[in-house]
Protein backbone atom coordinates (compact mmCIF):
# COMPACT_ATOMS: atom_id res chain seq x y z
CA UNK A 1 0.00 0.00 0.00
CA UNK A 2 1.37 3.38 -1.01
CA UNK A 3 2.11 5.83 1.78
CA UNK A 4 1.05 9.48 1.80
CA UNK A 5 4.45 10.53 0.40
CA UNK A 6 4.08 8.09 -2.48
CA UNK A 7 0.56 9.42 -3.20
CA UNK A 8 1.79 13.01 -3.20
CA UNK A 9 4.54 12.08 -5.64
CA UNK A 10 2.01 10.39 -7.89
CA UNK A 11 -0.28 13.43 -7.85
CA UNK A 12 2.66 15.66 -8.82
CA UNK A 13 3.10 13.61 -12.04
CA UNK A 14 -0.41 14.38 -13.34
CA UNK A 15 -1.32 18.11 -13.61
CA UNK A 16 -5.06 17.46 -13.87
CA UNK A 17 -5.02 15.38 -10.70
CA UNK A 18 -2.83 17.97 -8.98
CA UNK A 19 -5.37 20.69 -9.83
CA UNK A 20 -8.25 18.58 -8.49
CA UNK A 21 -6.34 17.90 -5.27
CA UNK A 22 -5.68 21.62 -4.80
CA UNK A 23 -9.36 22.39 -5.36
CA UNK A 24 -10.28 19.70 -2.82
CA UNK A 25 -7.98 21.31 -0.27
CA UNK A 26 -9.51 24.74 -0.90
CA UNK A 27 -13.03 23.42 -0.33
CA UNK A 28 -11.91 21.58 2.78
CA UNK A 29 -10.40 24.78 4.22
CA UNK A 30 -13.52 26.78 3.34
CA UNK A 31 -15.80 24.20 4.98
CA UNK A 32 -13.79 24.47 8.19
CA UNK A 33 -14.68 28.17 8.40
CA UNK A 34 -18.40 27.27 8.35
CA UNK A 35 -18.24 24.75 11.20
CA UNK A 36 -18.65 27.26 14.08
CA UNK A 37 -21.47 29.07 12.24
CA UNK A 38 -23.33 25.81 11.61
CA UNK A 39 -22.85 24.77 15.24
CA UNK A 40 -24.18 28.14 16.41
CA UNK A 41 -27.48 27.48 14.62
CA UNK A 42 -28.21 24.62 16.99
CA UNK A 43 -31.10 22.35 16.08
CA UNK A 44 -33.28 25.05 14.50
CA UNK A 45 -32.13 26.32 11.09
CA UNK A 46 -33.21 29.68 9.61
CA UNK A 47 -36.66 29.46 8.07
CA UNK A 48 -37.80 26.72 10.46
CA UNK A 49 -41.16 27.52 12.04
CA UNK A 50 -39.40 27.80 15.42
CA UNK A 51 -36.83 30.26 14.06
CA UNK A 52 -37.32 34.05 14.14
CA UNK A 53 -35.59 34.19 10.76
CA UNK A 54 -38.32 33.82 8.12
CA UNK A 55 -38.51 31.24 5.36
CA UNK A 56 -38.05 33.23 2.16
CA UNK A 57 -40.13 30.65 0.28
CA UNK A 58 -43.02 31.36 2.65
CA UNK A 59 -42.54 35.10 2.21
CA UNK A 60 -42.58 34.81 -1.58
CA UNK A 61 -45.80 32.77 -1.49
CA UNK A 62 -47.58 35.52 0.48
CA UNK A 63 -45.69 38.50 -0.91
CA UNK A 64 -48.74 40.40 -2.18
CA UNK A 65 -50.43 40.20 1.21
CA UNK A 66 -47.37 40.81 3.40
CA UNK A 67 -46.21 43.93 1.58
CA UNK A 68 -49.61 45.43 0.84
CA UNK A 69 -49.48 49.14 1.70
CA UNK A 70 -53.01 49.98 0.59
CA UNK A 71 -54.69 49.61 4.00
CA UNK A 72 -55.44 52.98 5.56
CA UNK A 73 -56.43 51.58 8.94
CA UNK A 74 -54.83 49.00 11.22
CA UNK A 75 -56.75 46.98 13.79
CA UNK A 76 -56.24 48.34 17.29
CA UNK A 77 -53.91 51.18 16.23
CA UNK A 78 -55.33 54.70 16.11
CA UNK A 79 -53.24 56.37 13.42
CA UNK A 80 -54.83 59.81 13.93
CA UNK A 81 -54.60 60.66 10.26
CA UNK A 82 -56.35 64.02 10.55
CA UNK A 83 -54.02 65.16 13.34
CA UNK A 84 -50.96 64.01 11.38
CA UNK A 85 -52.04 66.03 8.36
CA UNK A 86 -52.68 69.11 10.50
CA UNK A 87 -49.18 68.79 12.01
CA UNK A 88 -47.56 68.55 8.57
CA UNK A 89 -49.52 71.60 7.46
CA UNK A 90 -47.99 73.50 10.40
CA UNK A 91 -44.53 72.26 9.48
CA UNK A 92 -45.02 73.41 5.89
CA UNK A 93 -46.35 76.84 6.84
CA UNK A 94 -44.06 77.68 9.72
CA UNK A 95 -40.73 75.92 9.19
CA UNK A 96 -40.16 74.58 5.69
CA UNK A 97 -39.06 77.84 4.07
CA UNK A 98 -36.36 78.35 6.74
CA UNK A 99 -34.93 74.86 6.43
CA UNK A 100 -31.18 75.27 5.87
CA UNK A 101 -30.16 71.83 4.60
CA UNK A 102 -28.82 71.15 1.11
CA UNK A 103 -28.34 68.00 -0.92
CA UNK A 104 -24.56 68.05 -0.44
CA UNK A 105 -22.31 69.16 2.40
CA UNK A 106 -22.01 72.91 2.80
CA UNK A 107 -19.84 75.00 5.05
CA UNK A 108 -21.07 75.57 8.62
CA UNK A 109 -23.64 72.76 8.49
CA UNK A 110 -23.07 69.24 9.71
CA UNK A 111 -26.05 67.67 7.94
CA UNK A 112 -26.69 67.12 4.22
CA UNK A 113 -29.57 65.25 2.58
CA UNK A 114 -27.67 62.96 0.21
CA UNK A 115 -26.62 60.35 2.72
CA UNK A 116 -27.74 56.71 2.91
CA UNK A 117 -28.82 56.73 6.56
CA UNK A 118 -31.19 59.60 7.36
CA UNK A 119 -32.32 61.57 4.35
CA UNK A 120 -35.00 64.00 3.14
CA UNK A 121 -38.30 63.13 4.85
CA UNK A 122 -36.65 61.91 8.04
CA UNK A 123 -34.50 65.01 8.39
CA UNK A 124 -37.32 67.42 7.55
CA UNK A 125 -39.61 65.86 10.13
CA UNK A 126 -36.90 65.91 12.83
CA UNK A 127 -35.93 69.52 12.07
CA UNK A 128 -39.59 70.57 12.09
CA UNK A 129 -40.42 68.61 15.23
CA UNK A 130 -37.57 70.25 17.14
CA UNK A 131 -38.71 73.72 16.09
CA UNK A 132 -42.33 72.85 16.88
CA UNK A 133 -41.71 71.35 20.33
CA UNK A 134 -38.87 73.63 21.51
CA UNK A 135 -37.51 70.86 23.77
CA UNK A 136 -35.17 71.47 26.67
CA UNK A 137 -33.47 68.10 26.12
CA UNK A 138 -32.95 65.63 23.32
CA UNK A 139 -31.66 62.13 24.11
CA UNK A 140 -30.63 60.00 21.15
CA UNK A 141 -30.26 56.23 21.22
CA UNK A 142 -28.31 55.56 18.05
CA UNK A 143 -26.54 58.57 16.59
CA UNK A 144 -25.12 59.87 13.33
CA UNK A 145 -26.77 61.97 10.65
CA UNK A 146 -29.83 62.54 12.85
CA UNK A 147 -27.49 64.04 15.45
CA UNK A 148 -26.22 66.42 12.78
CA UNK A 149 -29.80 67.58 12.12
CA UNK A 150 -30.40 68.11 15.83
CA UNK A 151 -27.17 70.03 16.38
CA UNK A 152 -27.63 72.26 13.32
CA UNK A 153 -31.22 73.05 14.31
CA UNK A 154 -30.15 73.73 17.89
CA UNK A 155 -27.42 76.15 16.80
CA UNK A 156 -29.43 78.00 14.16
CA UNK A 157 -32.77 78.38 15.94
CA UNK A 158 -32.13 77.87 19.67
CA UNK A 159 -28.70 79.43 20.14
CA UNK A 160 -27.41 76.02 21.26
CA UNK A 161 -29.57 76.01 24.40
CA UNK A 162 -31.09 72.52 23.92
CA UNK A 163 -29.21 69.92 25.94
CA UNK A 164 -28.21 66.99 23.71
CA UNK A 165 -27.21 63.49 24.80
CA UNK A 166 -26.01 60.92 22.28
CA UNK A 167 -25.92 57.26 23.31
CA UNK A 168 -23.92 55.35 20.71
CA UNK A 169 -21.54 52.43 21.35
CA UNK A 170 -20.21 52.61 17.78
CA UNK A 171 -19.70 56.34 17.43
CA UNK A 172 -17.34 56.62 14.43
CA UNK A 173 -20.02 58.13 12.18
CA UNK A 174 -21.16 60.55 14.88
CA UNK A 175 -17.62 61.75 15.54
CA UNK A 176 -16.99 62.21 11.83
CA UNK A 177 -19.96 64.61 11.55
CA UNK A 178 -19.60 66.78 14.63
CA UNK A 179 -16.94 69.32 15.58
CA UNK A 180 -14.71 69.73 18.59
CA UNK A 181 -17.07 72.23 20.22
CA UNK A 182 -19.94 69.71 19.94
CA UNK A 183 -17.91 67.17 21.91
CA UNK A 184 -17.66 69.63 24.77
CA UNK A 185 -21.26 70.85 24.75
CA UNK A 186 -23.08 67.56 24.10
CA UNK A 187 -22.97 64.53 26.33
CA UNK A 188 -21.70 61.56 24.34
CA UNK A 189 -22.20 58.19 26.02
CA UNK A 190 -20.18 55.50 24.27
CA UNK A 191 -22.17 52.59 25.68
CA UNK A 192 -25.08 50.30 24.95
CA UNK A 193 -28.46 51.63 26.00
CA UNK A 194 -28.78 48.48 28.11
CA UNK A 195 -26.00 49.86 30.30
CA UNK A 196 -27.26 53.45 30.62
CA UNK A 197 -28.92 54.51 33.86
CA UNK A 198 -32.71 54.75 33.61
CA UNK A 199 -32.65 58.27 35.06
CA UNK A 200 -31.27 59.58 31.74
CA UNK A 201 -34.72 58.85 30.30
CA UNK A 202 -37.07 59.16 33.27
CA UNK A 203 -35.98 62.78 33.82
CA UNK A 204 -37.09 63.89 30.36
CA UNK A 205 -39.94 66.38 30.61
CA UNK A 206 -42.91 67.51 28.53
CA UNK A 207 -41.96 68.28 24.91
CA UNK A 208 -38.52 66.72 25.32
CA UNK A 209 -37.47 64.17 22.71
CA UNK A 210 -36.28 60.58 23.01
CA UNK A 211 -34.91 59.78 19.56
CA UNK A 212 -34.50 56.04 18.93
CA UNK A 213 -32.63 54.51 16.01
CA UNK A 214 -31.77 51.14 17.43
CA UNK A 215 -30.49 47.76 16.23
CA UNK A 216 -34.15 47.06 15.33
CA UNK A 217 -33.93 43.58 16.86
CA UNK A 218 -35.86 42.42 19.90
CA UNK A 219 -34.15 39.44 21.55
CA UNK A 220 -32.93 38.44 24.98
CA UNK A 221 -30.78 41.22 26.41
CA UNK A 222 -31.20 43.54 23.40
CA UNK A 223 -31.45 47.31 23.25
CA UNK A 224 -34.96 47.04 21.79
CA UNK A 225 -36.18 44.94 24.71
CA UNK A 226 -34.81 47.46 27.21
CA UNK A 227 -36.46 50.31 25.32
CA UNK A 228 -39.91 48.73 25.28
CA UNK A 229 -39.86 47.03 28.66
CA UNK A 230 -38.10 49.60 30.85
CA UNK A 231 -37.45 52.93 29.15
CA UNK A 232 -40.82 53.70 27.52
CA UNK A 233 -42.75 52.95 30.74
CA UNK A 234 -40.43 55.30 32.66
CA UNK A 235 -41.14 58.36 30.51
CA UNK A 236 -43.05 61.35 31.80
CA UNK A 237 -46.24 62.51 30.13
CA UNK A 238 -45.63 64.80 27.18
CA UNK A 239 -42.35 63.21 26.06
CA UNK A 240 -42.11 62.57 22.32
CA UNK A 241 -40.45 59.38 21.03
CA UNK A 242 -39.03 58.74 17.58
CA UNK A 243 -38.49 55.31 16.00
CA UNK A 244 -36.69 54.79 12.71
CA UNK A 245 -37.19 52.37 9.80
CA UNK A 246 -40.93 51.96 10.41
CA UNK A 247 -42.77 51.44 7.13
CA UNK A 248 -46.21 50.34 6.00
CA UNK A 249 -47.88 48.13 7.06
CA UNK A 250 -45.46 48.03 10.02
CA UNK A 251 -43.40 45.80 7.72
CA UNK A 252 -39.88 46.08 6.36
CA UNK A 253 -39.21 46.71 2.66
CA UNK A 254 -39.42 43.58 0.57
CA UNK A 255 -35.85 43.72 -0.68
CA UNK A 256 -34.54 44.07 2.86
CA UNK A 257 -36.25 40.79 3.76
CA UNK A 258 -34.87 39.03 0.69
CA UNK A 259 -31.42 40.41 1.47
CA UNK A 260 -31.54 38.56 4.79
CA UNK A 261 -32.61 41.20 7.32
CA UNK A 262 -34.83 39.72 10.00
CA UNK A 263 -35.57 42.80 12.08
CA UNK A 264 -38.63 42.77 14.31
CA UNK A 265 -38.81 46.15 16.08
CA UNK A 266 -41.64 47.32 13.80
CA UNK A 267 -43.78 44.36 14.87
CA UNK A 268 -43.07 45.11 18.53
CA UNK A 269 -44.00 48.76 18.03
CA UNK A 270 -47.26 47.83 16.31
CA UNK A 271 -48.18 45.46 19.15
CA UNK A 272 -47.18 48.13 21.69
CA UNK A 273 -49.52 50.68 20.09
CA UNK A 274 -52.54 48.38 19.82
CA UNK A 275 -55.20 49.45 22.34
CA UNK A 276 -52.56 51.62 24.06
CA UNK A 277 -54.12 54.61 25.79
CA UNK A 278 -50.81 55.83 27.23
CA UNK A 279 -49.12 56.64 23.92
CA UNK A 280 -50.54 58.21 20.78
CA UNK A 281 -49.31 58.37 17.19
CA UNK A 282 -48.00 61.81 16.24
CA UNK A 283 -46.47 61.29 12.79
CA UNK A 284 -45.72 58.31 10.54
CA UNK A 285 -43.71 59.38 7.50
CA UNK A 286 -44.43 56.29 5.42
CA UNK A 287 -48.18 56.53 6.04
CA UNK A 288 -48.39 60.20 5.15
CA UNK A 289 -46.19 59.81 2.10
CA UNK A 290 -48.43 57.01 0.86
CA UNK A 291 -51.81 58.63 1.47
CA UNK A 292 -50.97 62.34 1.32
CA UNK A 293 -48.22 62.42 -1.27
CA UNK A 294 -49.95 65.11 -3.33
CA UNK A 295 -50.15 67.45 -0.32
CA UNK A 296 -46.50 66.87 0.55
CA UNK A 297 -45.37 67.30 -3.06
CA UNK A 298 -47.07 70.68 -3.14
CA UNK A 299 -46.18 71.97 0.32
CA UNK A 300 -42.87 70.26 1.12
CA UNK A 301 -41.56 68.79 -2.15
CA UNK A 302 -38.19 67.72 -0.75
CA UNK A 303 -40.02 65.47 1.73
CA UNK A 304 -41.21 63.31 -1.16
CA UNK A 305 -37.72 62.75 -2.55
CA UNK A 306 -37.40 60.11 0.16
CA UNK A 307 -40.16 59.95 2.76
CA UNK A 308 -38.00 57.79 5.02
CA UNK A 309 -39.10 55.64 7.92
CA UNK A 310 -39.52 57.99 10.87
CA UNK A 311 -42.39 57.41 13.28
CA UNK A 312 -43.21 59.71 16.19
CA UNK A 313 -45.33 58.86 19.20
CA UNK A 314 -46.12 60.75 22.42
CA UNK A 315 -46.59 59.67 26.04
CA UNK A 316 -50.00 61.03 27.04
CA UNK A 317 -50.99 59.18 30.21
Amino acid sequence: MAGSNDLDSLIEQFPEVKELAAERDRYRAELRTYVPHIAALGDIPPGHFYSPIPSLDDVRREEAKLFDTSHRTMPGVELREREQLALLAQFAERFYADMPFQADKVENLRFYFENPMFSYGDAISLYSMIRHLKPSRIVEVGSGFSSAVALDTNDLFFDGQIQTTFIEPYNERLLSLINQQDKGKSKIIEARVQDVDLSVFSTLKENDILFVDSTHVGKIGSDVNRLFFEILPSLANGVYVHFHDIFLPFEYPKQWIYDGLAWNEAYMLRAFLQYNESFEVVLMNAFMGTFHGAFLSEKMPLFMKNTGGSMWIKKVA
